[in-house]
């Protein structure tokens, strides 16, 4: 059991835990609800109970794990990298030390942010000729790398570190959770050329752009589905936490509510909106007010969508717990931006799968150590980066 890998969804409401066999088969998964009355007291035992209940049922130590996390305080970076040859040159002689050169460029200049993800979104040889797979026997006179690099802030970093040591936890990698469960589920929507995941979380919603199944761009924003509950509690002059249940049970069309108003249920949504004279209409009308606000500053208003906007327009994919307030019966129209608006179903396990995919996927080799490439000086960098 000692080879198991354990996956850590860490958000700011909830907390999933996958751990995986070696054939990447899930074999175990839970989750746990963090209160955020006294937020870090409950996360420490929040954290400690996810743990040992795990290793009570594996009847073994859990040390190593990976963990997805989201914040507003990711930075995303398009590079560019340059190298040329006097004479024509296997690629698979560069290409690796142009990543790791491109990495340290990054991990340097930025030096209070550490790279997360790289992703290689174009491979240009000879000035003009893009590669669809890199091949070991094309030989070039000039390289081009097109990357995408997601960082975190270092001290989001050290934060997160600093946490799961007091729980004899050791961090083996941390993953963005938007990036690698988007990466995940696009394989859903194989045939829809331009997509928007949208995750709306718990106090961050997450944009991720792809094209031509190519990952294009991340916009961050620390707004999400808790934005939503205290506007409801200040606009229906109500209690937090009876606003985050009122703000949940409305996950259902208003016909689902009338069919049940003599539900018997702990909350009866129909009931309790008649007993304390609250209108359907107006509770309704605070949700998609807050969400098309998020829809507007994570996408619409982003110079990256009005650059890139064109005839073809995207389909845009709801993901996240702030995603399943929303249902096709809510008056959000953005027909003239979007193709669709598609509400993706996920769960627990299916988030864990998504970090194991991508903890084993070549991709995430890509990050290595930032150490100097040998044998290169300031003026071979500054030609790397900057000739044409």
């Amino acid at each position: 059991m000692s080879n198991l890998n354990t996956v850590i969804d860490f958000g700011s409401k909830n907390l999933r835990l996958g751990v995986f066999d070696q054939s990447s088969e899930i074999i175990y998964s839970s989750n746990i609800q963090i209160n955020e009355f006294l937020e870090n007291k409950n996360l420490e035992k929040s954290l400690n109970k996810l743990i040992r209940d795990a290793e009570k049922q594996l009847s073994t130590h859990l040390v190593d794990v990976n963990i997805l996390y989201n914040s507003s305080k990711f930075n995303f970076i398009d590079f560019s990298i340059k190298k040329s040859f006097d004479q024509p040159t296997l690629i698979s002689k560069h290409y690796k030390s142009l990543v790791e050169e491109a990495n340290f460029i990054i991990s340097e200049n930025n030096f209070k942010d550490k790279v997360l993800h790289i992703s290689i979104n174009d491979i240009i040889v000879d000035e003009n000729r893009k590669l669809e797979i890199l091949s070991d026997d094309i030989k070039t006179k000039s390289l081009i790398l097109e990357i995408k690099f997601i960082c975190l802030k270092k001290s989001s970093v050290n934060n997160l570190l600093n946490k799961f040591k007091e729980n004899n936890l050791n961090i083996l990698n941390i993953y963005c959770s938007s990036y690698v469960k988007s990466i995940f589920y696009k394989k859903n929507f194989e045939n829809k050329n331009n997509l928007i995941f949208l995750d709306i979380g718990y106090e961050t919603t997450s944009a991720l752009f792809f094209n031509d199944n190519k990952f294009q761009f991340l916009n961050s924003i620390p707004i999400g589905g808790n934005n939503i509950t205290k506007d409801i509690s200040k606009i229906l002059k109500l209690d937090l936490n009876y606003s985050e249940d009122l703000k949940l049970q409305f996950n259902k069309d208003e016909n689902e509510i009338i069919l049940n108003k003599n539900s018997t249920n702990d909350i009866n949504l129909y009931s309790e909106l008649i007993k304390k004279n609250i209108s359907i209409d107006l509770l309704k009308q605070i949700i998609e007010a807050r969400v098309s606000e998020i829809i507007q500053l994570s996408v619409t208003q982003n110079n990256f969508f009005k650059n890139n906007i064109s005839d073809d327009k995207p389909y845009i994919i709801f993901v996240g717990s702030g995603s399943k307030l929303l249902s096709n019966n809510f008056n959000i129209d953005f027909s003239k931006d979007f193709l669709e608006l598609i509400f993706f179903e996920e769960n627990d396990s299916k988030i864990c799968e998504a970090g194991m995919n991508y903890h084993r996927s070549d991709e995430r080799f890509l990050i290595i150590n930032e150490k100097k490439p040998k044998k290169t000086g300031f003026f071979e960098k500054f030609f790397n980066l900057f000739s044409k």
